[in-house]
């Protein structure tokens, strides 16, 4: 069909980048507000937004155009499962880590550079915004662009990848985009620790491990694990120093929730510096024992965790309200704590974000790119 002709859809799946741009000049000169998806894994991890003017499904924008021995550059609607196909097939892989359980419910390229993804292997690896090498998007009035000058005059200058990166779709489309590769290790061996007392020296050990996560399990002690990688022999002596250098540590296989965000009934993303690690692990124990639900808490020793709540689905805002307020209190030099997964109701029910420094430049970006505020409304960080 010709989008010029026809009457817009309510849904759309675009088969290649000029059909997406014509698809949302049509919706900003029909004043349609429009909401993106590729794997949909994410699409519960913010304020649920209004039923969209236009739903655009990216899936059929999938084309791997480009695929050296350091970057692979491919279609928005990409999944990484698929990429790390092709990525595989040299004996490489994604050089940023991602979350696994959303690699194999099906996230895409575009959803896990939108999302500012993050997996448990990020002391040795870049973030996700540092290794999109280059990307092409859609602006929200139908403009392809790749440099920020694209998107607008205003920000000449701006790097279009920061821009985008993390934005939730609230700014521009992620159309199309080039990301590095790494050699995939040759080996991986996990070791656990009782306890949280050895993560912080770990963070800066004479070889830091490839990932330090701390897992405190409902109703349980907090554990630490540990990830080294590498060359065989160089992972082997590295594992023999750690159990024999930290007390109680013994070699593993890997836990059944690596790579896996925590969910339960809500979850609060939490970060902390790491020296206040401690100090959250003790405040989650109270607050499971005076509220009576079971909080399950995960992340990284440097400080960036997920919380779930096990409420009830009777007064899920109740408890999640309890556990934010009780965080807060403590400041927000101390800790940061916004809700991240929830029912809907409850978004409406808690202070969702807390304290956002910079809110304000935040809407005045957006009002840049985006005046009509037709883009993923609501859905970006701290409902930009």
């Amino acid at each position: 069909m010709s989008l010029t002709i026809d009457e817009l859809p309510r849904l759309a799946s675009p088969s290649s980048i000029a059909e997406l741009s014509e698809l949302m000049a049509r919706a900003h000169a029909e004043n349609r507000t429009v909401a993106v998806f590729g794997g949909g894994t994410a699409f519960d991890d913010h304020p649920p937004a209004s039923t969209p003017g236009l739903l655009i499904d990216l899936t059929s924008i999938a084309e791997v155009a480009d695929h050296s021995s350091d970057t692979i550059r491919a279609g928005a609607g990409t999944r990484i499962s698929a990429l790390n196909r092709f990525a595989a097939q040299s004996g490489r892989e994604i050089l940023a880590d991602l979350p696994l359980d959303r690699i194999d419910a099906g996230a895409t390229l575009g959803g896990m550079i939108a999302t500012l993804a993050t997996g448990p292997r990020c002391l040795r690896r870049p973030r996700m915004a540092e290794t999109v090498l280059s990307v092409t998007i859609v602006a929200a009035d139908g403009t392809i662009a790749r440099t920020a000058h694209g998107l607008h005059p205003d920000l000449d200058g701006h790097d279009l990848r920061r821009l985008v990166t993390g934005s939730w779709g609230t700014r521009a489309i992620i159309a199309e985009a080039e990301i590095s590769l790494t050699q995939r290790p040759e080996t991986q061996r996990f070791v656990w620790i009782p306890g949280t007392e050895a993560a912080a020296d770990l963070l800066v050990a004479r070889r830091v491990p490839d990932a330090v996560n701390i897992e405190r399990p409902p109703g349980s002690p907090a554990a630490t694990v540990v990830l080294i990688e590498g060359e065989t022999d160089e992972v082997e002596a590295e594992v023999g120093h750690l159990v024999d250098w930290v007390p109680g540590a013994t070699p593993c296989g890997e836990p059944e929730w690596w790579g896996s965000r925590a969910r339960l009934a809500a979850t609060i993303g939490v970060s902390v510096a790491p020296s206040f690690i401690p100090t959250l692990i003790d405040a989650v124990d109270r607050l499971e024992t005076t509220i009576g639900y079971p909080l399950q808490l995960r992340g990284s020793a440097t400080g960036s965790f997920e919380l779930g709540v096990g409420a009830p689905e009777s007064e899920p805002g109740v408890a999640t309200r309890v556990v934010l307020e009780h965080l807060r209190s403590f400041g927000l030099h101390f800790i940061a704590a916004r809700l991240i997964h929830a029912p809907a109701p409850v978004w409406d029910e808690v202070d969702a974000w807390g304290p956002q420094p910079g809110r304000q430049g935040l809407h005045e970006l957006k009002a840049l790119v985006d005046p009509r505020g037709i883009l993923a409304p609501g859905r970006g960080i701290a409902g930009v």
